[in-house]
């Protein structure tokens, strides 16, 4: 079990994410209906691996205890396939969203043919090789990142380019696991942004290339983080490189976005859709 790292804070709704397998498909489907909801504040728990009868009932009755205790109705994002374990976490004293019973059926009526209840099916051997692709994807994200290995990029679907901690290595990280894409990125430095040329080791790839840029507060927000009072997170730094890095995008004709304010789902899905990238 994983819960949120402030449980003593109050009346934050209570939010299960409940599930016979890893509970990750629960966690992206739910967090992503609750992010519509601002100004809300949720406690959130992760129950995967609900394989049993026992463990069906152990969690109904921790859900009840804590709605008691906490005095707010709890909310519960289910994906279990056991139809008898469904309907028993249903029985919970909570506002239970079957994930997989709200569209299931109308897939079934549509393709003529019965779901198969089995746990972690997705995940199984008929995956093995896409599994492998985005392993390899991770692998290649890896031995590239921050400009490592640049002879490699003949073999990258897209290489993103940018100042540094502008979001680079994550994304590309993103796009290698749950899209098998394979991200390299390069850091633009000091001397590369001074020249005003994009870098010798770029030119030859740079249909491949993907700009990130942003706004120079957060950057130098996120820059304090890592080394305080220094050149490298000073204002004055970050607006020049941000400025330079942006010019030098528009000299090259390189699609870039602006990460300030997306999270990093959202930046890969503009690199796919700009690049137009197709998982593999």
């Amino acid at each position: 079990m994983t819960t949120d790292p402030h449980p003593d804070q109050p009346r934050r709704r209570p939010v299960f994410f409940v599930s016979d397998h890893t509970g990750i498909s629960a966690q992206v489907l739910g967090q992503a209906l609750l992010s519509r909801f601002n100004g809300l504040q949720f406690r959130k728990v992760t129950e995967p691996f609900v394989s049993s009868d026992e463990k069906a009932a152990e969690i109904v009755a921790e859900i009840d205890a804590t709605g008691e205790r906490e005095g707010i109705r709890p909310i519960v994002f289910m994906t279990i396939t056991n139809p008898q374990r469904a309907a028993q976490v249903q029985r919970a004293h909570a506002l239970v969203i079957d994930l997989f019973g709200s569209f299931t059926p109308a897939l079934e009526a549509e393709l003529g043919l019965k779901a198969t209840p089995e746990v972690g099916r997705f995940h199984g051997v008929v995956d093995q090789y896409s599994y492998k692709q985005r392993i390899d994807a991770v692998n290649f994200a890896m031995s590239t990142d921050d400009g490592l290995h640049t002879g490699s990029y003949e073999n990258a679907d897209v290489i993103l380019v940018g100042v540094s901690r502008s979001g680079k290595t994550p994304t590309c990280l993103y796009l290698a696991l749950h899209n098998g894409i394979e991200a390299a990125n390069y850091p633009l430095t000091r001397e590369d942004l001074e020249t005003e040329e994009l870098p010798e080791t770029l030119r030859r790839f740079r249909a491949k290339l993907f700009g990130l840029t942003i706004d120079p507060v957060r950057l130098q927000q996120i820059r304090t983080e890592r080394r305080p009072d220094s050149r490298y997170s000073a204002l004055a730094t970050c607006e020049r490189e941000v400025h330079q890095a942006e010019a030098l995008f528009r000299r090259y004709r390189i699609p870039h976005i602006n990460t300030s304010t997306f999270s990093v789902e959202e930046i890969a899905a503009h690199v796919m859709d700009r690049m137009s990238l197709e998982e593999h």
